[in-house]
């Protein structure tokens, strides 16, 4: 499952920070008596151990048919579930069935005949009585009759998966005009079983067949080969597909609606790409490259696809970021969009994470949620490979180096294990530790025994454990296996221990002894964290004569000195020379070290530290480099540059205006195009100098367009208005999102017929900057378009299945206008002359009643309201 992440700064949020506290020295105090019946003692509360599912019935193959009535939204189901005993003898079964009703249970015999068997259900499990006992060597069959009702379900949420009732009917009543009529389902971690009864835990692994009826206008797609079509009398149609690879039930996946679908094949596999019928013509594009990954992956894993095929499908509303259900993969509509859309939008890395999960995950599979990270390190890992593959190492570790960022600033203040029991709940797993720092520590893993061992110890993983569920341990033997080296070392700190290290790096040369001394010092603090890593790396020494080596060293001790002899001082020495290591590094560079570092530095990371560094400088040979990293050959390296110049600008003003001009017109990369053009703003001064911006808002990328309309906006209120009208329409979220920003600071009344096209055509993140902009444009406008506006805001708030932090905008925005007005009502209080009583005011009159009627607007939302961070939030303010 791909977990998008997403930063959000908002006001309401409060952080809770470790506290720092100081040691002392021990001091005699004096003993006071204290009386026990005085104290109450409160045990702490012992942290839960959350094991494997115990396997006592192994469930064989699952075969289902399923149907769907769209006013309840209620699924009608009938399962046919074969087990065999996975050891010891029963006689009794218990299946995972979430919010069913129950029509029927039964066994059936040899020649397919009924017979009902006793059970009790308490909504969650159904607990059977087989009537007999079976034996290991034995097989049965049970038949459920049944109705899902997903929607009475109670939610719980992740930041990955934002609600978890398995089945979800898209617009069903076709109420919302622009908005297509789907069903699907989303099964992980155990949500499955909110629409089929099964045993809905990773370890355990079922072939299926499922007959789906449908409209007969809708696409299905579910797991496995369709297998055959059959017309109804009713106008309906019956889709059979059948899968006999076995997976985990949580891969289980049905999806239906009106899809074009884009045939495509890899090695004789089926490779097809659903989408809504306006983008037929770019489908493979939504999907980039997806033939070229199989070919990749199968080479370098030395591991064929190992599926029956390859398909991919969008829906609407999706509740997490995508599913990599085994050959039939659910994304959400962000992945969906026009060809300029995608020229800053490319699915490419969701593609390969949900890819790369058919490996790890789909055919090697995490016994328990605890071991998660093998299924989602490797795919967030996936990604790295896919780039560095397709575009070079300098862009796959930015992309690493983003991971490792996100982590360290996710992860300061929750130092978890990356393998951990103790979690509250299955759905906690799903976090920066699990994707981003699984990820790097894969890297760290492939840095330390080499590419060649990395690669050849996963294929022994994956051929060793083929259609199996493992834990860590698996793949460390593994690796023991082919490298020979005992590794509980690196998977006890890395796989089951917590936090990083925090390294602070000091070299200094000692012309006496011709000695450089390199300075070591672990200075991590934390409870939970341990006091020593072992940490094995490099350095990078750059001699006086500009001559580069590397140096291998493993810290091991709290400060560890390590020296080399030079005959003179080296020019440069850089830690972690190839940048693999998971850590907080302060070590500090001289405007000339830096210049060193991002001429001899191996690696990107290197560039960006030093342009970091020489941004600050203002000297020749600072500005000099600054002026070549303006042409490197990676473009976040120009970028950053691009921030750097600010000190050029009084000896080479014009001259670096003619390069950011180039740069904004022709450089091949958008991002780096839309900071040169906001970097331009310091320099433009007339109309003509202007025309850059009119040449840049036609260009291909959205991303450059929302630049382009802010400069000219910024430079030229009335002419940027002017443009800003003449592109309200381009179908592009991030454009709406600058105009917005425009709109909400001019604040004339015109603009509210945007904002109310907007707002209901937007999805997804943006939705939370829309709400919020259409919040502060309110601020100014008078009560009749406030009373227009606060519906809107309403339904946005009450979106059903779309994450409380995507609809905490719209609630915001409510807030923001209720304090409006009763500061409003406040202000004329202290106006009020003595003569009229302030409740006689109109003013006062129509703030009172604007107030009330925002209030109900919140306590309508509260009352259907779930996510207690929400309630919250309203409780404030309706308190207030």
């Amino acid at each position: 499952m791909k977990k998008l992440a997403l930063l959000l700064s908002l006001s309401f949020l409060i952080l809770t920070l470790d506290a720092c506290i100081s040691k002392k020295e021990i001091v005699d105090v004096p003993l006071k008596e204290v009386y026990f019946d005085d104290i109450e003692i409160v045990p702490e509360e012992e942290p839960a151990y959350n094991p494997s599912r115990t396997l006592i019935n192994d469930l064989i193959h699952t075969k289902l048919e399923v149907s769907f009535d769209w006013d309840s939204s209620f699924l009608y189901g009938k399962a046919n579930l074969t087990f065999t005993p996975y050891f010891y003898s029963t006689s009794e079964l218990v299946l995972d069935a979430k919010g069913f009703q129950l029509h029927e249970v039964a066994i059936v015999d040899a020649l397919g005949n009924k017979k009902n068997l006793e059970y009790c259900y308490d909504n969650l499990q159904i607990t059977i009585d087989l009537n007999e006992t079976f034996h290991r060597t034995d097989t049965y069959e049970v038949f459920i009759d049944y109705t899902a009702m997903p929607n009475k379900l109670e939610n719980s949420s992740s930041r990955a998966i934002t609600d978890d009732k398995g089945l979800y009917f898209i617009n069903p009543d076709e109420s919302e005009k622009d908005k297509p009529r789907q069903v699907w389902t989303q099964g992980e971690p155990e949500s499955n079983s909110c629409w089929f009864p099964t045993i809905d835990s990773p370890n355990e692994r079922t072939t299926q067949e499922i007959y789906i009826t449908v409209e007969k206008e809708f696409k299905t797609l579910s797991n496995g080969e369709l297998m055959f079509q059959i017309e109804n009398s009713d106008g309906t149609r019956t889709d059979y597909w059948k899968q006999d690879l076995p997976h985990a039930p949580y891969l289980f996946m049905l999806a239906a609606g009106d899809f074009a679908e884009v045939e495509d094949t890899w090695r004789d596999i089926p490779v097809h790409y659903f989408v809504e019928p306006e983008y037929e013509d770019i489908a493979k594009d939504i999907y980039p490259y997806t033939v070229e990954m199989l070919e990749f992956f199968s080479t370098l894993l030395n591991y064929d696809y190992p599926w029956d095929k390859f398909h991919q499908i969008v829906v609407r509303d999706y509740v997490s970021g995508a599913m990599e259900n085994s050959g039939a993969v659910v994304y959400g509509e962000f992945i969906q969009g026009d060809k300029r859309f995608l020229i800053d939008n490319s699915g490419e890395d969701v593609v390969a994470h949900e890819m790369f999960h058919h490996w790890f995950g789909n055919l090697v599979t995490t016994e328990s949620w605890a071991n998660l990270p093998l299924n989602e390190a490797f795919a967030t890992y996936g990604e790295y490979l896919w780039r560095e593959h397709k575009y070079g190492k300098d862009d796959a570790d930015h992309y690493g180096f983003n991971d490792l960022r996100y982590y360290i600033q996710m992860g300061k203040n929750s130092k978890k294990n990356l393998i951990r029991y103790d979690y509250k709940h299955m759905n906690d797993m799903f976090d920066v530790n699990t994707y981003q720092k699984g990820g790097r520590v894969l890297h760290m893993l492939r840095s330390y025994v080499g590419d060649d061992a990395f690669f050849t110890a996963l294929n022994l993983y994956l051929k060793e454990n083929e259609y199996q569920a493992v834990e860590v341990h698996n793949l460390r033997l593994a690796f023991e296996k082919v490298t020979g080296e005992d590794l509980n070392w690196f998977f006890n700190q890395w796989f089951l221990g917590a936090g990083h290290p925090n390294l602070k790096i000091r070299s200094n040369y000692i012309d006496s002894l011709k000695i450089l001394e390199l300075n070591i010092e672990q200075t991590q603090e934390h409870e939970d964290v341990p006091h020593l890593f072992k940490v094995p790396t490099t350095v990078q020494i750059v001699n006086a004569k500009g001559e580069s080596e590397i140096k291998t060293i493993v810290i091991d001790e709290r400060y560890h000195t390590f020296n080399f002899d030079y005959e003179e001082a080296p020019i440069l020495v850089n830690f972690d020379a190839d940048k693999s290591l998971i850590a907080e590094v302060d070590q500090r560079f001289t405007l000339e070290e830096a210049a060193v570092l991002y001429r001899k530095g191996e690696n990107y990371r290197d560039r960006y530290n030093a342009i970091n560094v020489l941004k600050r400088g203002s000297d020749s040979l600072s500005n000099q480099i600054k002026k070549e990293a303006l042409q490197d050959e990676f473009w976040h390296i120009r970028e950053l540059a691009i921030e750097g110049i600010n000190s050029l600008v009084r000896e080479d003003s014009y001259g670096i205006q003619q390069q950011l001009t180039f740069m904004a017109l022709k450089d091949p990369k958008s991002d780096v195009r839309a900071k040169a053009i906001k970097a331009l703003t310091k320099y433009y001064k007339n109309e003509t100098e202007f025309s850059t911006y009119h040449k840049l808002i036609e260009d291909s990328s959205y991303v450059v367009v929302a630049a382009s309309i802010k400069s000219l906006y910024e430079k030229d209120v009335q002419e940027g208005l002017k443009v800003a009208k003449k592109i309200e329409g381009l179908k592009s979220n991030l454009v709406a999102i600058e105009l917005a920003t425009i709109y909400a600071e001019d604040g004339a009344a015109e603009h509210f017929d945007f904002f109310k096209t907007k707002i209901k055509g937007i999805s997804g993140f943006d939705s939370y900057t829309l709400s919020s902009l259409l919040g502060d444009y309110l601020e100014s406008q008078d009560v009749e378009i406030i009373e227009e506006a606060l519906p809107l805001l309403k339904a946005e708030a009450m979106k059903n299945n779309v994450a409380w932090w995507m609809r905490i905008g719209a609630v915001s925005s409510i807030i923001q206008l209720d304090s409006r007005f009763k500061a409003e009502m406040k202000e004329q209080g202290k106006k009020a002359s003595e003569k009229i009583e302030i409740t006689q005011s109109p003013t006062y009159e129509k703030s009172k009643r604007m107030s009330e009627k925002i209030q109900q607007t919140l306590r309508e939302i509260k009352a259907q309201e779930k996510s207690e961070n929400l309630i919250q939030v309203i409780n404030v303010s309706l308190n207030n």
